[in-house]
């Protein structure tokens, strides 16, 4: 999808001035007040189609005027259908209401659910950007209600066959067969993007694995039907896939010679999956295709490593991805692929001699969403590092993807003046119980952005999307989602551990869970968890950050970095030091090569040399790390999994008392539970009732223990309190930095310490830590702690405690 970054695309939306319950004199008869008593059983239509979609033409779909300042002419208005059960109930003597009916997937909820229909601005072509056509979109009316029936779109269709890249006929439905897909548009579909877009969507220059840091990477060769390893790829098609329950084959330490002799993989018992995706691969003109299990030799350690190691690469420099989301296992396949192997009917309603309207199947970011596919952490990295996409759909349709276009078989926007079609943008609906409003938005590039798009605000979005997702094993946390972190190494000299960018550390400690948590299992060898608590890393389940654009009725910051400020003593033991921006130290003053630059939706961002496109958070306080071989990057940083700590440290209880009632949809599930307010130790020694608040990951555990004091310690200042954490008519009278952000701890001990003192006497007896500090030195003083949470407090509920003391954060 074309643009980086999101831009408003509401003033123009005809939309944008009306909505369903809209009255005008000369509009016919609103509908949502027809009886359906009216309805005339000689008609085709009932009485609300027969006021609506009967008086369509071909040309009430465009285009129009995109900036004009009145509305197009009636009957061009939103429009109420009634309840979904009342047009079921319609179906059998109208036609609009049997072409919903067909389309809908299931019926939940018809007695409650309203149908309604919105004008949403569809096709924009380059050179033309004044005019858009539209299509019309059946939903539900109420946000929320799409558990009753997937919103739809209605286009006209147009049932001849004009040439791809043609102007004739775009933005029109294109007939499809029902049992298979058309092998023709698949082919139009690469070679046009080839054409129209260049190196913005594919890479033909040659490359070397070398310059990633391996000697190799292997493919399948499809021509010879086996394994081959190269250091000089040749182009190539990529598999994106669900293993789930079925048996996937595994390439392994003892057949891996087999597998390298010619025909060897002929005799394979392939899953369904790979097995079309081979076919495929080879009709679209591909010799060689990568697949995970099968060119990654799946127990060694090593050759894991490795070739895991060059993720970004493999993607990235792959002609074409070839995405199996049809179903949660290996045995899919790619339906369509041969005749017979879907079921995909087409369903339209004529409406006059010449219109005639077709139900689109959702578009290729709406089918991808609603598969397993989406829910896999493996599959996050795969899109988010593929250039361009071929996808086969849970419905049994195929979409096509890259950096310029979204197409689909049932609908034509083949052409190199596309500017913008409906599938590559968010549209809001208008609702009766809303303002009138909707409009749309783009969608963005779902690569990963590196420019017009500060680092911040990208990884934030990462990391939310990434930890949503489900791994199979907890071992590959980091690991899954270690490629895409290394394009923003690579482009941004961005360092991390674990998974936290160090630029801006005491932000990234920040994060918070976004539904119940859990800690990541333990290692076999060690007794101990996988990652550290501090880490996202070292949690199961999902988490973000909050908005930085946020303020909550203080003044805005123009520099986001500036609203936390470190105050703990922090440091990785047993690696270099940390380097994070601190904002009190730098005393306004910017090192060396770089500038400020004003950003419309992230206030001032930084800029090193002239490339004034990619927007770093902070200014780095030493040089970045250098981008060398990509690749390379991730494993030649050390990841330290113990922090050392000195900071203040106080007990406060846990209570029920939360000064916001923002919950809305939102509201990530874990507020709902898990938000606590703080308070004075018992006995009190302040008369306020709250002291701040902390949401924590497994709030279970604490409702039934309000009762005891817990420690907490102060991370860094913090300017204010987040909507979700106090209610602007509270939060926004306070000065600012009238708040710390604070950990909860819990202090390791028993069994568990000896653990972790057994890891650290295996570490080498000379300095670890850079600063003439031995490893057992270590554990002579620091107490051992982990995570339980981190909130925000009041600055005051700390003055009548300055209690320091030094900890291992584990």
């Amino acid at each position: 999808m074309p643009l980086a970054e999101e831009s408003s695309l509401s003033s123009g939306d005809p939309t944008a001035a009306t909505r369903w319950s809209y009255r005008d004199p000369s509009d016919p008869s609103d509908p949502a007040l027809a009886d359906d008593d009216d309805d005339d059983p000689s008609q085709p239509f009932c009485a609300r189609h027969a006021a609506t979609i009967a008086r369509l033409t071909r040309a009430s779909f465009g285009p129009h005027p995109l900036g004009a300042a009145g509305l197009p002419p009636p009957p061009l208005r939103d429009w109420h259908f009634g309840k979904l059960d009342d047009v079921l109930a319609r179906r059998a003597r109208c036609r609009v209401c049997a072409l919903i009916a067909d389309t809908v997937d299931t019926v939940a909820y018809g007695d409650q659910a309203e149908v309604i229909a919105c004008w949403v601005w569809d096709g924009v072509l380059k050179g033309d950007g004044e005019r858009a056509t539209l299509r019309l979109r059946v939903a539900p009316e109420m946000v929320g209600w799409e558990s009753s029936f997937e919103p739809f779109d209605l286009v006209p269709l147009d049932v001849s066959a004009p040439a791809i890249g043609s102007d004739l006929a775009l933005f029109t439905g294109r007939p499809v067969a029902a049992d298979r897909f058309d092998m023709a548009v698949v082919r139009s579909w690469i070679k046009s993007c080839s054409e129209w877009h260049g190196t913005e969507c594919v890479d033909t220059t040659a490359w070397r694995t070398s310059d990633w840091g391996v000697p190799f990477i292997r493919l399948i060769s499809l021509a010879e039907d086996r394994l081959i390893e190269s250091a000089s790829p040749p182009p190539y098609a990529a598999l994106s896939y669900v293993w789930g329950s079925a048996p996937v084959f595994k390439t392994l330490q003892g057949n891996i010679r087999d597998l390298m002799k010619p025909g060897a993989l002929a005799s394979q018992q392939f899953p369904k999956t790979i097995r079309d995706a081979m076919s495929l691969a080879r009709t679209l003109g591909f010799d060689f295709l990568w697949v995970d299990s099968i060119c990654i030799v799946q127990d060694s350690p090593d050759d894991k490593a490795q070739q895991i190691g060059i993720m970004d690469g493999i993607y990235s420099r792959a002609h074409l991805t070839i995405v199996a989301a049809a179903g949660a296992h290996a045995d899919a396949g790619i339906p369509g692929l041969e005749p017979g192997t879907r079921s995909l009917p087409q369903r339209a309603v004529r409406v006059s001699d010449e219109l005639t309207l077709a139900a689109l199947h959702a578009d290729s970011h709406r089918g991808a969403a609603a598969a397993p596919w989406s829910t896999r952490g493996w599959t996050y990295q795969e899109r988010l590092l593929s250039r361009r996409c071929l996808l086969s759909l849970p419905d049994g349709a195929v979409g096509y993807q890259c950096a310029r276009a979204v197409w689909g078989e049932d609908y034509r926007a083949e052409t190199p003046r596309l500017a913008r079609c409906a599938p590559m943008t968010e549209v809001a609906l208008n609702r009766s119980w809303m303002d009138p409003g909707g409009g749309a938005r783009e969608r963005g590039s779902v690569n990963v952005r590196t420019r017009r798009t500060p680092y911040l605000r990208e990884y934030s979005r990462l990391v939310e999307e990434y930890t949503g997702r489900k791994m199979t094993f907890a071992s590959d946390r980091l690991l899954g989602v270690n490629g895409v972190l290394d394009v923003l190494r690579r482009e941004l000299g961005l360092r991390f551990v674990q998974g936290l960018p160090e630029a801006v550390f005491h932000m990234a400690l920040l994060w918070q869970p976004r539904n119940r948590l859990k800690r990541v299992p333990k290692d076999e060898r060690t007794g101990l968890p996988l990652f550290p608590s501090w880490s996202w890393g070292g949690w199961v389940g999902p988490v973000g950050y909050e908005d930085w654009n946020e303020f909550n009725g203080l003044p805005e910051l123009e520099e986001r970095e500036r609203r936390v400020i470190p105050f703990a003593e922090l440091d990785t033991i047993g690696s270099a030091p940390l380097e994070a921006y601190s904002p009190s130290k730098s005393g306004g003053k910017l090192p060396t090569g770089w500038s400020k630059v004003t950003t419309a939706s992230d206030g001032i961002c930084y800029v090193s040399g002239d490339d004034v496109e990619r927007f770093h958070s902070v200014p780095f306080i030493s040089a970045p790390a250098s981008p060398g071989p990509p690749g390379a990057v991730s494993r030649a940083v050390a990841q330290p999994s113990h922090l050392r700590l000195r900071t203040r440290i106080a007990r406060f209880r846990l209570t029920n008392l939360i000064r916001t009632f923002d919950m809305n949809r939102s509201s990530a599930p874990i507020e709902q539970r898990g938000r606590f307010g703080l308070a004075s130790p018992s006995p009190a020694t302040s008369d306020q009732p709250w002291l701040g608040t902390i949401l924590l990951p497994n709030p279970a555990s604490y409702h039934t223990r309000l009762a005891l004091d817990y420690e907490f310690v102060v991370l860094s200042e913090g300017y204010g309190f987040s909507r979700q954490e106090a209610a602007p008519s509270f939060a926004g009278k306070l000065e600012p930095f009238a708040v710390f952000n604070v950990m909860m701890i819990r202090r390791v001990a028993g069994d568990e310490l000896e653990k972790y003192r057994a890891r650290f006497s295996k570490a080498a007896a000379g300095d670890v830590t850079g600063t003439g500090t031995t490893s057992r030195d270590l554990w002579n003083e620091p107490a051992v702690v982990e995570r339980a949470g981190v909130g925000r407090m009041l600055k005051s509920a700390w003055e009548d405690t300055d209690v320091w003391e030094s900890f291992i954060l584990v």
